[in-house]
């Protein structure tokens, strides 16, 4: 298992990954984690090349800011590559550091050159990590290494991602600021008569007009009996009615990284008394959650501990009750059944328990937590109790 960790030192803060027995990488904080050669991870397992395809993935370790899936990273024991097309060229050689950028040649597209690259190099047994690619992709990589024996594996990137540095953490909290001022401005706008859709807009516009880069997911706007009660309802044409709940789901870019907050407010008087008491089990098993976080815990326990205060009022949660994220709305560790991951200072993470009944609707909180040394901090600040518009 990768650990990281950020410390001070007189020379800037650093990261130190372990694998748990022996350091396996130090790094100034903003500096590129594979610059040259090859993690010690991936020589354990026997592998001289890795494929790295997953946008957020490139991203994360190159700086590059161009469109996903518009490049593939090669890296090698001499030398790493960066596969893109002619559209990219300069701006990735204006981005990246510690690698080479190939242009794609005629009759080759990204994969097809990067198994090109890999025979050139010579590389015998070659990782591929994540698992976004197609079996097309896969095709075109190996047909042309023919001698290189491509491994599918893990993420050797998740675990670096996991454990935020400081300028990330700055960057989640400011899309985290962009979401709560556009989800309190957009109160104005849920009432009866506005569609989900209405909604939904609106709420693009407002994280645009402050600053984000518009939804980093579907926004989620449901209704209602009937879509109020599916958890990753759609927003429609439904018109909002009076004594509706609304449940809405949402979160804004900032510079490449995600916020994600969800919030279920009342329009007048509830037309169904048992959303009132859903509404105080999904908050008290978020509270238990909540004040359960600290280095250590484990996300299975974790899991266990919100879904009890749910389950204990007779009521149930059809999904996983939180996640971390960052570039990506979803990353791992998520809060899941049997997990053995633990919580360690530097992870963001969610926590959203929701209840769920067709006939009378559905009740979801969600706010973003970071992990530090002595226990949590929150870094959402929407407040807890139900809003009545």
């Amino acid at each position: 298992m990768w650990m990281i960790f950020h410390k001070p030192s007189p020379v800037g803060m650093l990261t130190l990954s372990s694998d748990g027995t022996a350091l396996t990488g130090l790094w100034l904080d903003g500096q590129k984690y594979f610059g040259a050669g090859l993690p010690d991870a991936v020589k354990k397992n026997g592998h001289d090349g890795i494929v790295i395809s997953k946008g957020s993935d490139i991203k994360y370790l190159t700086g590059f800011t161009g469109e996903y899936g518009v490049a593939v990273l090669l890296l090698t024991e001499k030398k790493n590559y960066f596969v893109t097309d002619g559209r990219f060229e300069f701006q990735a050689a204006q981005e990246t550091e510690g690698f080479e950028v190939v242009v794609y040649g005629e009759g080759l597209n990204y994969f097809s050159q990067t198994g090109k690259l890999a025979a050139e190099a010579g590389v015998k047994q070659c990782a591929i990590c994540g698992a976004d690619l197609t079996f097309d992709d896969y095709q075109d990589l190996v047909s042309q290494a023919p001698d290189t024996k491509f491994v599918s594996e893990g993420s050797y990137v998740e675990p670096l991602r996991a454990i935020k540095t400081p300028k990330e953490i700055e960057t989640i909290e400011q899309a985290c600021r962009i979401s709560e001022r556009s989800f309190y401005a957009l109160l104005d706008v849920i009432k009866p008569g506005v569609t989900e859709i209405d909604i939904a807009n609106e709420l693009e516009y407002q994280f645009r007009s402050r600053g984000g880069s518009g939804f980093c997911f579907e926004t989620i706007v449901a209704s209602g009996p009937d879509n109020g009660a599916n958890c990753h309802a759609t927003a429609s044409d439904r018109k909002i009615q009076l004594g509706d709940f609304v449940t809405i789901d949402f979160g804004t870019y900032y510079h490449g990284y995600c916020s994600d907050i969800t919030r279920t407010v009342a329009v007048g008087k509830a037309k169904n008394p048992e959303l009132y008491k859903m509404f105080d089990v999904v908050r008290k098993a978020k509270d238990a959650g909540q004040n359960s976080l600290k280095p250590g815990m484990v996300m299975g326990e974790l899991r266990d501990i919100i879904v009890k205060v749910v389950e204990d009022a007779g009521y149930h949660i059809p999904h996983g009750p939180g996640h971390n994220f960052g570039l990506d709305i979803h990353e791992q560790p998520y809060i899941c059944t049997g997990s053995k991951v633990t919580l360690q200072p530097g992870m963001v993470h969610t926590i959203e328990p929701g209840i769920y009944i067709p006939g009378i609707g559905g009740v979801r909180q969600e706010d973003d937590f970071l992990i530090t040394e002595d226990g949590y901090r929150r870094i959402t600040n929407i407040t807890d109790a139900l809003i009545t518009l």
